[in-house]
């Protein structure tokens, strides 16, 4: 009986670390080579929170943000022509980063994936996704024109110009 528990225990320590390591980046994952492979990058600033999951998240208080609402403040690429689009973050499973991470009416230098039809049921497929497995965000202060995050693996902030 030890033994068959001992495989168990190994097999169940195994599959939980490959699921851990799903959201991991394996290559250069900095916001310059996430974005230069992007389809659609740009200067955002957060409006709302639209939904939030029905369930409690450890480590939040209150209820979490499921999708947000950001107003399109200037685009640097891409064929996006909408002036506000609907992000969605994690549901505790997506790897993608939770939008309680987002404070309202502050700004960031995003480059978001079209959902498409990688939507996830009740998901609007007209809007976008940010990965917690590379960087896909810049925090932004815009008193400054300054973008703030793992730019580069050296470079830690950038003008907005």
């Amino acid at each position: 009986m030890k033994p068959l528990f001992i495989g168990f225990f190994f097999l169940f320590i195994s599959v939980f670390q490959s699921y851990a390591c799903l959201c991991s980046c394996s290559s250069d994952c900095t916001f310059s080579t996430v974005s230069s492979k992007s389809e659609f990058v740009a200067l955002v600033k957060i409006i709302s929170y639209n939904d939030y999951l029905g369930r409690k998240i450890l480590g939040h208080e209150g209820k979490m943000p499921y999708s947000m609402t950001v107003q399109v403040i200037k685009k640097y690429k891409g064929k996006e022509s909408r002036e506000e689009i609907i992000i969605y973050g994690d549901n505790g499973m997506l790897c993608r980063p939770y939008i309680a991470t987002f404070e309202i009416g502050s700004y960031y230098l995003m480059a978001p994936r079209l959902l498409g039809n990688k939507a996830w049921k009740g998901e609007d497929k007209e809007a976008y996704d940010l990965s917690s497995s590379s960087v896909s965000y810049l925090y932004v202060d815009m008193e400054n024109h300054m973008a703030y995050g793992e730019f580069t693996g050296y470079k830690k902030e950038i003008h907005l110009e």
